[in-house]
């Protein structure tokens, strides 16, 4: 996977953060709330502008769309929604370029209040996606995994632009 994809999975794990409402804390746990990631994400630096939009669908589904912009064009896409599966939260990306992209699913590994992780050990690149809330306006998000016999952790420091 090259630089492009994985700020790609970088943008949509970013959405992740913050959807409450899928997780009630009845079992006296800190909660990560989701709810903190709608609206439309920006993330810009020298190399790349990503965004990333996400909507409640319903009270058990928030939905969302990452997306890479290089001199003023769309240059990648991914679908992305974290939901309750078999009472996991997961996270799932679908790459959006390829007409039967495979849709792959990370399941909740920690949450707190200000931090969500998810993880999938199948997948290559990342095996982690991660945020951090880290003000009402700002989100840390990261992928990390093997590259090249090195753990990797990059990271994206996303605001909120509505």
């Amino acid at each position: 996977m090259g630089l492009r994809s994985i700020l790609a999975w970088f943008v949509l794990s970013a959405a992740l953060c913050s959807c409450g409402f899928l997780n009630d804390g009845s079992d006296g746990k800190k909660q990560f709330d989701l709810s903190k990631l709608t609206g439309r994400w920006e993330f810009m630096n020298n190399n790349t502008h990503q965004i990333e939009e996400w909507t409640v669908v319903s009270e058990k589904e928030l939905r969302g769309k990452g997306f890479i912009l290089e001199n003023g064009d769309t240059t990648f896409i991914e679908l992305l929604s974290i939901r309750e599966n078999n009472g996991v939260l997961t996270y799932y990306a679908q790459v959006s370029d390829i007409g039967t992209a495979e849709i792959v699913p990370f399941k909740l590994n920690v949450q707190s209040d200000e931090r969500i992780e998810f993880v999938n050990e199948n997948q290559d690149f990342p095996k982690k996606i991660g945020y951090e809330i880290k003000g009402e306006n700002e989100i840390l998000s990261y992928i990390e995994g093997p590259r090249e016999g090195n753990n990797v952790r990059i990271s994206f420091d996303f605001k909120k632009m509505n």
